[in-house]
């Protein structure tokens, strides 16, 4: 049973009854102001992601304990706007029971990049070709000549709620920085353009161990829990520099290793770089990375 057009997260925006099929991503129990348990749900479509709230009349627990998170289910309740009168729509459900696979069609639920990854990867590739510093080219083929690599690279998401949060997102978010750098050599020609592009590049190449995902869902692995995402990409970056059959000079691996560190801008600004952007490159990817997140992230909450 395909899911109708107006009822894809993307269109709930106006009050009214909704009985169709979400994935319930995530469930947890929270206390009302009057002491009683509800069940918050975090339910998702190809289109987007809402939040959903039941009041239920039985024990909250009991219910919780029944779900099967990341699983198909059919919900059946109100699109209301929460708070009232805000713009902000929320499912309150009034039942809801599990799918089995013939029940539903998968495609309504995997969340993908709409443009073609074959030109997207390509950008990279002939970026790759044009460059002349042989230490960096040589890093970069290692990556991207690797078919699995490329073939993760191509599929894996940039983020599990924020921007590019979908299969194909990583390589998406990749090169619109790579693209916004690119232009910022234009109009700063004094910039090392290749060691930029190469940071661009690789900046969240440690996303494909920082995240976990499949069809319908995506969480931050333990490995993106306890180390983020940053120091994943530089150890990976460090690994394979130490690999290469020739010496990647000394300044250079520390040039390209503070890109990867400090592309989400000065310390104090509490977003994860271990170390401020001290370079007019790492300053740039910074600035393209935040431009790329910031614009794709307001986009998306405001197409849905």
């Amino acid at each position: 049973m395909l899911k109708k057009e107006d009822d894809f997260i993307e269109k709930l925006n106006t009050v009214r009854r909704i009985k169709t099929s979400f994935v319930i991503a995530s469930a947890t129990i929270k206390t009302a102001r009057n002491g009683k348990d509800y069940l918050e749900f975090s339910l998702t479509d190809k289109t987007g992601e809402i939040t959903a709230r039941m009041f239920p009349n039985r024990d909250a627990q009991d219910i919780f304990e029944n779900i099967n998170q990341k699983s198909i289910y059919l919900i059946n309740g109100n699109v209301d706007e929460f708070p009232r009168n805000s713009q902000n729509f929320s499912i309150k459900v009034d039942s809801f029971q599990p799918l089995e696979e013939d029940e539903y069609h998968l495609d309504d639920f995997i969340r993908t990049c709409q443009k073609d990854p074959e030109e997207l990867i390509q950008e990279i590739i002939t970026t790759i070709d044009h460059m002349e510093n042989p230490y960096l080219k040589k890093l970069l083929q290692e990556f991207f000549n690797d078919p699995e690599f490329a073939q993760a690279f191509s599929t894996a998401p940039s983020a599990k709620i924020y921007h590019h949060n979908y299969q194909g997102g990583l390589l998406e978010h990749t090169v619109e920085v790579l693209k916004i750098c690119k232009t910022a050599c234009q109009l700063f020609p004094q910039l090392d353009k290749e060691l930029l592009y190469t940071g661009a590049i690789l900046h969240d190449v440690g996303k494909l161990r920082a995240y976990d995902y499949d069809l319908i869902s995506i969480d931050i692995s333990n490995e993106g829990k306890m180390l983020d995402h940053l120091f994943i990409s530089a150890n990976m970056v460090k690994e394979k520099i130490d690999s290469l059959d020739e010496d990647m000079p000394e300044n250079l691996q520390t040039q390209l290793l503070h890109l990867i560190l400090s592309h989400h801008g000065e310390v104090r600004n509490g977003w994860g770089s271990p170390v401020d952007p001290k370079t007019p490159e790492a300053v740039a990817l910074h600035h393209a990375d935040n431009l790329d997140a910031k614009v794709k992230g307001l986009l998306q909450k405001i197409n849905g």
